[in-house]
């Protein structure tokens, strides 16, 4: 058996020397027990095109002419993806997934074949990859690598080409749609943008994003939006259609809020979620978290962040603390975010100064935003002889509302503020509570 037939063999470039030579311990006793064991092992995909790259490496993935169930003698395995030929060796703490060299046909679901063989050729295993910069393969032992389908000469020319037919490459897995998407952001090396056949199949394929589950589009969604070309590659995505097929919505041409996603501080995915979002409704954002199937927590902050958009707090020290503590750490984003509007689509106007003087004096104020109320239920009840029910926690409520908003330290300013406050009243409406806006 000759696996690697049909190509040539290539001494390894420098890059992959390196990666080599810098092997995880664990996995080199994984390739060594292989090799005892009288198989072919390569490393392929993601690890070589980072190290080629000159970007970090997180994970290696490994092709064998070993079987699912021979892999199975290895004393710590998971079948993983084992009806697909996936195993996943772990060793020192770490964890490798080995796929055995197969072939496929039928992806009626869009996500996987139909019918999996175990094969025997290396170079039918790598040509049924996504991209040509994911189908080169490395034999450590032998300090060598095949290229079959000159990904390499693409990395090289900043290229994302298709391995084979474009459309027929997408249709087999919908994911590789968004994958694509993602490779265009190289980071440090620029944008990427792929050759015009498989531009084109993209556009085309799109309705098969449907076939995707909402987890997977969410997991390759979110990596994209903290790229270091988020505005162009969402912008993208937007032009071709794939937004609006994700999550049934329309983005315009230069979309502004698309756009800011480049200036926007942080890697919190929500907050570009809430950009994107800024001109959406509620009902927008419900949808999206549906069809995104966002987590309870995620949601709960898209709802909660975008509920403040277009709010701007008064340039005063006491409204500034209630706004602070009322939306939490992420008090100071939210005025970043308002500025970043304003500086783009009325930058000579009077708002922009005002939320920049309000972003000069909250900078000042040194607020906590996890303050506590002083005054506790028992507290108020033996001081005022109110009962358990509504007026104690509008009361409660309102105690902590000027203890944040004057900055109030000690019980002792407490007990004199509840003498000044008008609280015999039993018309509790008109009472502030400390939120925002």
């Amino acid at each position: 058996m000759n696996p690697t037939r049909g190509m040539e063999e290539l001494p390894l470039l420098p890059a992959l020397s390196t990666m080599v030579e810098q092997l995880p311990q664990g996995l080199v006793e994984i390739l060594e027990w292989f090799r005892a064991n009288g198989s072919h092992i390569w490393i392929v995909g993601g690890a070589i095109r980072n190290a080629l790259l000159g970007t970090e490496i997180n994970e290696y993935d490994l092709a064998t002419t070993m079987t699912p169930q021979e892999m199975n003698a290895y004393p710590n395995t998971i079948p993983t993806g084992e009806r697909f030929g996936t195993i996943t060796f772990r060793n020192r703490g770490q964890s490798y997934e080995v796929t055995t060299l197969r072939t496929e046909s039928g992806y009626n679901d869009g996500r996987r074949p139909d019918e999996v063989e175990w094969g025997d050729s290396l170079l039918v295993d790598l040509s049924r990859r996504d991209l040509t910069m994911n189908s080169i393969a490395v034999d450590a032992s032998k300090h060598t690598y095949y290229d079959p389908f000159n990904g390499y000469d693409d990395l090289r020319e900043g290229r994302i080409r298709s391995v084979g037919d474009p459309t027929r490459r997408l249709s087999e897995d919908a994911l590789r749609i968004l994958r694509c998407y993602r490779f265009m952001d190289q980071g440090n090396a620029g944008i990427w943008w792929p050759e015009q056949r498989l531009s084109d199949a993209l556009r085309q394929i799109k309705p098969m994003i449907e076939r995707i589950a909402s987890e997977r589009i969410w997991s390759e969604f979110r990596r994209i939006l903290v790229g270091q070309h988020t505005s162009e590659i969402v912008q993208r995505m937007a032009d071709d259609g794939i937004l609006k097929q994700m999550v049934g919505l329309d983005w315009m041409q230069e979309d502004v809020r698309i756009q800011l996603l480049n200036h926007l501080e942080g890697n919190d995915v929500i907050d570009r979620l809430v950009v994107m979002m800024r001109s959406f409704g509620s009902n927008d954002c419900e949808q999206l978290s549906k069809r995104l199937r966002l987590s309870n927590l995620e949601k709960k902050n898209l709802m909660f962040r975008h509920s403040k958009l277009g709010h701007i707090p008064e340039n005063m020290d006491s409204s500034l603390r209630v706004y602070a503590v009322a939306l939490g750490a992420w008090s100071h984003q939210h005025l970043r975010i308002e500025q970043l509007f304003a500086e783009y689509e009325t930058p000579l106007d009077s708002t922009l100064d005002h939320i920049q003087q309000c972003i000069e004096r909250f900078s000042g104020l040194n607020i906590n935003v996890h303050v506590e109320p002083l005054a506790s239920g028992n507290y108020i009840m033996e001081q005022t002889g109110i009962q358990q029910g509504p007026k104690l926690g509008a009361l409660k409520s309102w105690l902590f509302y000027e203890q944040v908003s004057r900055n109030l330290q000690s019980m002792d300013e407490m007990e004199t503020l509840l003498c000044t406050l008008s609280w015999q009243t039993e018309d509790t409406t008109r009472w502030p509570k400390l939120q925002f806006p």
